[in-house]
């Protein structure tokens, strides 16, 4: 994997990133009253996801690849059909993970601490609760129940899950666990564990790096 690096000349990357991410992520729900409404929830989720690539310096050229699987999802949720949508989330997931390892990488590279640098650690931690509530969306897919979810979490008019098992994911990579919704099978509480650690990792050692990183630039 060829990094490239980031973007942190003129408008500030990974800030940018941010704000997209509490826009898409966050106010979002606030927005959305039922699943015909969702379209907008994931055309923000392409311009998370395209923003991301472009904070972590993937070159312009590149973005054209991600051209066809954005249409692809698209089709996916719009024309239905279980398969089609769970391969429209692995490939989402996919590419979430991906721009989030990079992030990281570039984040732990950099020598000197800067509000941008800051928020590229924000963002990388927001994006892990992304692509695990993909994860999420796809195994109640696959095995439907695995997560006991109140049905004023679900959109009508289909019960779409995205919102609760979003709201699951980052509740989950918190360690907050409110309890109101809950995995049902040892796959869904697998999958809760491991986004449970690596959060706690990423905090403990993203902490310690930026926190070492400003010891060493004081006079």
């Amino acid at each position: 994997m060829s990094l490239s690096e980031p973007r942190h000349k003129g408008l500030p990357a990974f800030l940018t990133l941010l704000v997209a991410i509490i826009v898409g992520v966050m106010l979002v729900p606030l927005l959305v009253p039922d699943a015909s409404h969702l379209l907008v929830g994931r055309l923000l989720s392409v311009t998370i996801l395209l923003t991301a690539l472009w904070a972590a310096g993937v070159r312009p050229i590149h973005l054209l690849f991600f051209v066809p699987l954005a249409v692809a999802f698209f089709v996916a949720h719009h024309m239905g059909g279980r398969q089609a949508v769970i391969v429209a989330l692995s490939v989402r997931a996919v590419f979430f993970a991906y721009t989030t390892v990079l992030i990281v990488l570039h984040t732990l590279r950099e020598r000197t601490v800067t509000g941008d640098t800051i928020a590229g650690a924000a963002c990388a931690y927001a994006l892990t609760a992304v692509t695990w509530a993909n994860l999420y969306e796809i195994l109640e897919l696959l095995r439907p129940g695995s997560f006991q979810i109140p049905p004023s979490w679900l959109l009508p008019p289909s019960g779409d899950p995205s919102i609760a098992l979003q709201y699951f994911s980052f509740i989950t990579l918190t360690t907050v666990g409110y309890g109101d919704i809950v995995p049902l099978n040892p796959r869904a509480g697998g999958l809760c564990i491991a986004e449970a650690v690596v959060g706690q990792l990423y905090v403990a050692i993203m902490i310690a790096r930026l926190v070492g990183l400003q010891l060493v630039q004081r006079p």
